[in-house]
């Protein structure tokens, strides 16, 4: 006999796999010695040759079969009810009256009962700690953010970060990426500013297998705002991330607060202790493969510094560097620093600014 492919008890044309949802009834055999013989006479009654033809037949993994056949689960209704009629006609009254029946969720109930009369503080805990998830969730997927708000230095600078290192995906998911503890406190001031711009809290979640953090924002408004009124690519942005047409025509403060967001995720601010220079010297640079962002970037920082920029002749990023005491001072008067990394570089550096 050929075996039937695996597949759900009773899938069929007639009757879905709905149909055999684990919360069905559940069917147990009142003693053991019914139950072999229920199982003896099926096997016989199908015209099989082994065990293993009856498992197929009846589309159920072998190990789950075996759990049935000795009383370790008891059998879906669904399914036992299929293999009754497979029984001759004069036995299934005497099968159908040897049984019992549990509601499909009995065994998590008498399981969970039993936990709760042993560990109640632990459950109490664990019942707070969900109703505070679902709280956050709830907030997580509000809808009714203002899409259209009026352009604001806040929402440029938050716009600027996410065009560092941001990122959309799944049609609701706007995220922003950074350095588990480099950037823990930036990310808890752009999770700030999420709350304020949009009403929405911030995910903020820890990569397990790197020293990543990512702040997560899940809103279909919100995705829909990003990847439309701000045309920022669906897929990888790398190589042509760049600052939205309708910031680079607001006001030059509306400019430099997104110019800010993108040195606060991508930049870095560094102190050049080399011998040659009286007291360290600071340098401010941006490294990025998007040349579009680049070329829109050395006009807006000329108009106010002397910007050093070209190509890395060994890889294929381009590169943006302001240096000088004076240039620094003038970085922190017109643009500065949100995140706290660069900052912190700056307050500690010998000699100040």
């Amino acid at each position: 006999m050929t075996a039937a492919p695996a597949m759900c008890p009773l899938q069929s044309k007639e009757k879905p796999r709905e149909q055999c949802s684990v919360m069905e009834e559940r069917i147990g055999f009142n003693s053991g010695d019914s139950r072999k013989e229920f199982f003896s006479l099926l096997r016989s009654s199908v015209s099989v040759s082994n065990w293993n033809e009856l498992y197929a037949f009846f589309g159920v993994p072998r190990s789950m079969f075996q759990h049935y056949q000795h009383g370790q689960f008891l059998i879906p209704k669904s399914l036992f009810d299929k293999m009754l009629s497979f029984l001759p006609e004069e036995r299934k009254p005497e099968f159908q009256s040897i049984v019992f029946s549990k509601p499909g969720n009995w065994g998590a109930v008498k399981g969970g009962k039993a936990l709760y009369e042993k560990y109640p503080d632990e459950f109490e805990k664990r019942k707070m700690n969900g109703l505070k998830k679902l709280r956050l969730m709830s907030a997580y997927y509000a809808r009714d953010i203002n899409a259209t708000q009026e352009l604001s230095k806040d929402l440029c600078e938050f716009v600027g970060a996410f065009i560092g290192d941001g990122y959309v995906s799944d049609g609701s998911t706007v995220g922003i990426s950074g350095h588990s503890e480099l950037d823990k406190k930036y990310h808890g001031y752009l999770s700030g500013k999420a709350t304020k711009l949009f009403g929405l809290n911030a995910g903020i979640v820890k990569s397990k297998d790197k020293n990543g953090i990512y702040l997560k924002l899940y809103s279909t408004n919100l995705y829909k705002m990003f990847t439309g009124r701000f045309s920022f690519p669906k897929g990888s942005k790398t190589y042509t991330v760049k600052i939205p047409d309708e910031i680079l025509a607001a006001s030059e403060d509306c400019v430099f607060a997104a110019v800010r967001g993108i040195f606060d995720t991508d930049g870095c601010v560094f102190f050049d202790k080399r011998k040659a220079y009286a007291k360290p010297y600071p340098r401010i640079s941006l490294q990025m493969d998007s040349k579009p962002l680049i070329d829109q970037l050395v006009p807006i920082l000329r108009k106010h510094f002397s910007v050093s920029t070209g190509k890395h002749s060994n890889r294929n990023d381009y590169y943006i560097e302001i240096y000088g005491h004076a240039q620094l001072a003038e970085w922190m008067r017109l643009i500065g620093f949100s995140n706290r990394r660069h900052l912190d570089k700056i307050e500690r550096a010998p000699g100040g600014i």
